[in-house]
């Protein structure tokens, strides 16, 4: 009798970038508080928070996430929100979401665990996948991640993580130089996820 032997994935975590790659925020980025100068909790920028924060609820995921994250789900895979942008505006768009998609809050559970942000992505500073690393208890070599800018896997690989560019949020000059990147990878559809974790 021949023995089974268990398959194990040599990626057991993914982390994914939220605007632009996770959820197509647009929209809502047209309405952001940054850099538009205002003193943070005046009245003007309180009443543009409140505008971001009702355009982020009504940011669509990504056509393919669905299914990529019922895969994680379903495979035990663990995933984690890595963003530039906050927690809170990543929790407003998990919450608002949650009822058509009910996997996200099954494989982002954990604001503080699932949902890593509020720092801004800089060249050179990988703190935000280090954190992420931390929190998720993962080596990075059992690691994936996903974004649709060249920092994201700029800052991924400098801490040991494979990267991909997802090219379905880049902006066109973005997408130019990923396309050029000799390093990383670029897929066109969330659902591409699936096969690289098989």
């Amino acid at each position: 009798m021949t023995k089974q032997t268990t398959i194990i994935p040599s990626f057991t975590t993914v982390l994914i970038d939220f605007d632009g790659t996770l959820f197509d925020t647009t929209v809502a980025d047209r309405f952001s508080v940054r850099g538009k100068g205002l003193r943070r909790f005046s009245p003007e920028w309180s009443k543009a928070r409140s505008l971001y924060l009702e355009k982020i609820r009504q940011s669509p995921l990504y056509d393919g996430w669905e299914q990529a994250l019922e895969f994680f789900k379903a495979n035990n895979i663990q995933a984690a929100i890595v963003s530039g942008n906050n927690v809170q505006v990543q929790n407003v768009a998990i919450k608002a979401k949650a009822e058509k998609y009910p996997v996200l809050k099954d494989v982002f559970p954990k604001p503080k665990v699932n949902r890593i942000g509020g720092t801004i992505k800089s060249e050179g500073d990988p703190s935000l996948f280090l954190h992420a690393l931390k929190q998720l208890n993962v080596a990075p070599e059992y690691t994936i991640a996903f974004g649709n800018q060249m920092i994201d896997a700029k800052l991924a690989s400098m801490v040991g993580i494979k990267a991909y560019h997802c090219l379905w949020g880049a902006r066109d000059e973005e997408k130019e130089l990923m396309l050029a990147d000799p390093d990383h990878e670029c897929i066109t559809s969330p659902l591409q996820i699936i096969d690289l974790l098989r």
